[in-house]
């Protein structure tokens, strides 16, 4: 292999407890390819890297949670011009620029692992499935979002051209696929990453795995805040619902929801502990970036800024109004805490805990905030469950409806009417609505609406749907160089 000198991002991924470190690493620098993958550590630096790009306020860190994905939406008051759709300001046109950049250098770090894994003797890997099931569910997460992001609306646009597809670490020019082509990249990533993961260790040690496994290797460590085997089987859920192809989509969705001794739907025990409220749900987290500067980056936009807050109309609107709602659900009681200043505002509390002993009711101020959830979700167990219910919606309407329940009395809501177990439309809006309430500051429902294709809905009437409302600019340097 020709010797190179490549620049490799290395970080730290903690674990949930702040005290266990995932993997000593070297300083950020320059590291000869050869020497950096000659062993399964330097692997799992370059992994690490890529999560933490992934954590970058341009990535998941802020844009593709709270961010313009999020504001499009209308779920908080006017911030800036991507609540009103103008997607040609230079501001906002920076900002999607600055998220397909970060994405890419993402991928350009798995692509230099994956270059390497494929040059080495994969006989001195004792983990090399593992490590590499693990890089190219990365690879094909991020591609997914960056199609859905960037890419054409699928029902109008399925042989349109999309994104380019990038599988080698290199600066030449990859020419845009069309989204059918992107789409077929992706599953043939996901399909191998599902295949070499099929022994992942999360499956022997369930949610333990979260943490600092002792006499275990470093590719054993936190395996639910990485691309595990069920990660792999969400993504896998979520594209196969994104072709239409409900018989896939329930499949792998199946296999998250059969998997009842590691991932369990929220139960009311869970939220409240010794620390204040768990708003995290981390027990449904199939898969999360953990992010140890959440404070100072997502933190400081919540609880200082307060950049990204809602009315209480707005809270009522979600979770009183629409989808028989109700002032008792947890996600409306526990979630939002108010602010006193000039005006008052609702902030998301999901992200932090505090001693408040009624968070709902209570005036947070900054020094409230004790204790940091350093989760970004990436994929959670409601999801699947929504996902699982709208494959079965056309063939077994009354599994929909168990379902939707099944999600609904876990966030303290009552069952749907029993008259509704065979009404397929209503049953439809029923997923629309639970994903409204569910995925608020987590950057899920902007593409929900564009996979649907339909209208945005909101307090003050629905946003006819376009493909010019869903459809985000690519950078104009890329469209230049690479999109003919």
């Amino acid at each position: 292999m020709r010797k190179m000198k490549y620049i490799v991002l290395l970080g730290l991924i903690l674990s949930l407890s702040a005290c266990n470190k995932w993997l000593d690493v070297e300083p950020l620098g320059q590291v000869d390819a050869e020497k950096m993958f000659e062993d399964e550590k330097g692997c799992l630096q370059t992994l690490t890297g890529t999560y933490i790009l992934l954590t970058s306020q341009e990535a998941y860190g802020e844009e593709l949670t709270l961010g313009y994905v999020d504001e499009i939406v209308r779920y908080w008051n006017k911030i800036g011009k991507a609540y009103d759709f103008d997607y040609k300001d230079a501001t906002l046109v920076g900002r999607f620029n600055g998220t397909w950049g970060k994405m890419y250098e993402a991928i350009a770090n798995v692509n230099l692992l994956l270059q390497n894994l494929k040059d080495s003797d994969k006989g001195k890997f004792e983990n090399y499935d593992l490590i590499k099931g693990e890089a190219l569910g990365l690879r094909a997460y991020v591609h997914l979002d960056l199609l859905r992001l960037f890419g054409p609306v699928l029902k109008e646009g399925l042989n349109q051209k999309s994104i380019p597809y990038r599988e080698e670490f290199s600066n030449e020019l990859v020419t845009f696929m069309t989204a059918e082509e992107v789409l077929g990249k992706i599953e043939k990533d996901l399909l191998e990453a599902y295949t070499l993961l099929s022994d992942d260790p999360i499956k022997e040690y369930g949610r333990k795995a979260n943490k600092n496994l002792d006499n275990k290797d470093l590719a054993f460590q936190f395996r639910g805040v990485r691309m595990n085997y069920y990660a792999v089987c969400g993504t896998l859920a979520r594209f196969y619902q994104l072709k239409g192809n409900n018989s896939e989509a329930l499949k792998y969705a199946q296999e998250i929801i059969d998997a009842k001794e590691i991932f369990q739907l929220l139960k009311r025990d869970d939220i409240m502990d010794s620390r204040g409220p768990n708003l995290m749900f981390e027990r449904e987290l199939i898969w999360a970036l953990h992010d140890e500067k959440i404070e100072s980056k997502m933190g400081y936009q919540l609880y200082s800024s307060y950049k990204y807050n809602i009315d209480l109309p707005t809270r009522g609107f979600i979770y009183e109004t629409n989808g028989y709602g109700s002032v008792e659900d947890y996600r409306r009681v526990y979630w939002w805490q108010e602010v006193k200043l000039s005006t008052t505002y609702w902030i998301l509390g999901k992200y932090a805990r505090t001693y408040e002993s009624n968070t709902a009711g209570g005036t947070v101020t900054r020094k409230d905030i004790t204790v940091w959830e350093k989760l970004l979700p990436m994929i959670r167990l409601s999801e699947i469950y929504y996902i699982a219910a709208e494959a079965n919606l056309e063939t077994n309407a009354p599994e929909t409806y168990r379902l939707l329940n099944e999600v609904r009395v876990s966030r303290n809501l009552t069952p749907l009417p029993e008259d509704l177990k065979n009404n397929k439309v209503v049953l439809a809006e029923q997923i629309m609505y639970e994903y409204m309430k569910e995925f608020w500051g987590e950057g899920k429902l902007f593409y929900e609406y564009k996979r649907q294709y339909r209208d945005i809905i909101t307090r003050e009437g629905n946003i006819r749907a376009s493909r010019a409302l869903f459809e985000l600019p690519i950078p104009d340097s890329e469209l230049e160089h690479g999109g003919n």
